[in-house]
């Protein structure tokens, strides 16, 4: 039996140290003709510099992704530390706002016209440029058509929970 087959490491093993890595916490929303949705992701990070991109993976199952690559279009607004209640509710951990995320923060549109949180640390709005499948999750890249800075500081993810940065 290969390695391929038969993984060198547990998932349970890998699973507990990779929850000891710290990250950014991001909402990936889209609109469009497929509909309104977003998600909670930690694991954004920049691509290339030429052309400007960033990539993200979900879960193959999640039944935001298939809206967002349907839509061509999203944004990858990255959490201020006063947005744990918006990383919440689109991680599907709000039960009131299951049906209605958006309800979480306040919302513009950049360009591509996928909604942006407002009084995020930065907001990527992105044209859907490239997917491919890996494992269990599929790996979205984008290519950021606009951006939106804001001076904050940023949600920390690890260890299962949210933190913020001393000011």
């Amino acid at each position: 039996m290969s390695a391929a087959t038969h993984p060198l490491v547990e998932v349970d093993v890998f699973r507990d140290a990779m929850r000891m890595t710290a990250s950014g916490v991001a909402v990936v929303t889209t609109d469009g003709e497929a509909g309104r949705a977003g998600v909670t992701v930690s694991s954004l990070c920049s691509l290339s510099m030429e052309p400007p991109s960033v990539v993200f993976s979900v879960h193959r199952d999640n039944r935001h992704l298939e809206k967002l690559l349907a839509n061509g279009v999203f944004v990858a607004n990255i959490l201020s530390d006063t947005q744990e209640r918006v990383a919440n509710s689109f991680a599907g951990l709000i039960p009131e706002l299951r049906d209605n995320r958006f309800l979480a923060g306040d919302w513009s549109e950049l360009l591509t016209g996928a909604p942006a949180l407002d009084g995020a640390l930065c907001n990527f709005d992105c044209r859907v440029a490239s997917v491919f499948d890996f494992g269990s999750h599929r790996i979205v890249a984008g290519e950021v058509l606009n951006v939106r800075n804001q001076a904050a500081l940023p949600l920390i993810f690890s260890d299962r929970t949210f933190h913020r940065l001393a000011a």
